[in-house]
Formats: C-alpha cells, structure tokens, sequence
C-alpha cells in the first residue's frame, strides 16, 4: 500500500463490526459514490472503550473485506484495516494475535502518548516491530508533539519504526483545523516540509461512523495537504468548495 500513489483517499472508517451505523459494503458505495480512489475500513479492535471486533472474529472481519475488495475491484481499491488503542487501561496490546493482524493492510494506532497509561513515543518499537503490515498514527497532533520533542526526534521516530501520519479530518480533532489556518505559517510549513524530504507517507481519514456526518469537501481538503498542494486559496474569503474548485487548477503547485 504505497499512500503516495492513491489520488484521493479515506482510510479511517468505522462499521456495524465495531461502533459504526453501516456495513463496510455501504461505506465503500459511499466512497465510489463521491469518486473516492481508495477505501479503508479501519474498525475497533479489543478496546473497552466502545464496541470493538474481538480476536475471535478477526479472521472473519478480514475475510470479508477482502471478498469485498474483489467486489469493487474495477470501482475502487479496497484497503482492510484496524484501528488498535494503544493504552494499556482500554486493550492488552501484550497479548495481541499479531499472526492474524499481520493479514491486515494497515494498523492505525491511536492515543499514542495521549493518557496516563499510553504507550509514549518512546516505546513505539517494542510493538511497531511486531508488524510487517503498514503502521500509521491515527488522529495524532504531530505538529504539537514537535514542539515538545523536536521536530527532528520526531522525524526520526516515524522513520525508524516506518510510520505513517493519518491527516483525520473529522470534526472531534481540532488539529485538522488547526493545520488548515495555519499552513502558511513558517512552523507548520517548515513541518510539512520536512516530513516531504524524509518521505514520511500521510493518510487521510474521515473517521466515519455514520454517513449522516460524512464530509465530502473535508477530505477533498486532506488530501491536498497530503499530497503537499497548495491549499493557500483558503485563506482568503472564498467558500471550500470554492477553494477546492481553484485548487484544481493548481496540482502542479507543491509545497
């Protein structure tokens, strides 16, 4: 799964396999609906948090998501993935059956030196070793853990434990918003920069789990700043959609 070759992506979506309202066979309509290039399905795995897939129905869970990556293979390409808490309080990633994780396309780890009891940065390797699967960051503000630990500690964390970042575009996480407002400044655009010179890969999610909230134009969005576009129309006094519709014309223009 190389994210530098998908044009225009989701990778973050919940399902009635976890705490999602639809069937991962709707959320994949949905996304050949709005011309999506790639889909990935990214449910709750062993958490106390919510309603999560237990190990018992792994193998299940990935079966069919790979049957309907073969539906839709002339539609969209299909990507099967979980979503692993990374705090000890909500999953025991001690005993995790990383045999049948490794089918998996991707991992998304979540609250990564978020909590009390969650895994630090520093930690990353004893579990990041385990997989030969793509492993990313879901929903996590890397531009404030720079100004904490360094940009290049950071830099170097991604690139020794081969992370990827997830851009989550849903509305619960501010730092989305946060990277939109502020992409023409020299510390996000000296972020973006160097994560570019050091090919870290970015996702894009928009962390669905019910379509009623689904936003089209927010992914749009996410996935010009994956692509290191220029999105600078934004800060002027245009509408999104207008903003994305000039930014078409410039996907020749990286940042």
């Amino acid at each position: 799964m190389n994210l530098n070759s998908i044009d225009l992506m989701d990778l973050h979506n919940h399902t009635i396999w976890s705490d999602g309202s639809h069937t991962a066979d709707i959320i994949i309509k949905n996304a050949v609906k709005n011309g999506m290039t790639a889909v990935g399905i990214s449910d709750h795995f062993n958490t106390s948090k919510c309603n999560s897939l237990q190990n018992h129905q792994l193998k299940e869970y990935i079966e069919n998501i790979n049957q309907l990556k073969d539906s839709y293979r002339h539609d969209i390409q299909v990507y099967a993935g979980i979503e692993l808490s990374m705090d000890t309080e909500l999953c025991d990633i001690k005993n995790l059956p990383y045999d049948e994780l490794n089918k998996l396309d991707y991992v998304l780890f979540e609250y990564i030196d978020c909590f009390k009891n969650s895994i630090k940065f520093s930690e990353l390797k004893e579990y990041s070793s385990k997989f030969c699967c793509k492993i990313g960051l879901a929903h996590t503000d890397l531009l404030y853990y720079s100004r904490i630990y360094g940009l290049k500690p950071l830099i170097n964390m991604l690139k020794e434990n081969n992370l990827f970042w997830e851009l989550n575009v849903n509305d619960g996480y501010e730092y989305f918003s946060k990277l939109v407002r502020s992409r023409d400044s020299w510390r996000t655009n000296r972020f973006f920069k160097k994560l570019k010179q050091n090919n870290i890969q970015i996702s894009v999610g928009s962390d669905t789990h019910n379509l009623q909230y689904y936003d089209f134009e927010q992914l749009q969005i996410g996935n010009l700043l994956a692509k290191h576009k220029s999105i600078k129309m934004l800060k002027y006094d245009f509408s999104i959609s207008r903003a994305i519709h000039l930014n078409k014309g410039l996907t020749n223009y990286h940042i």
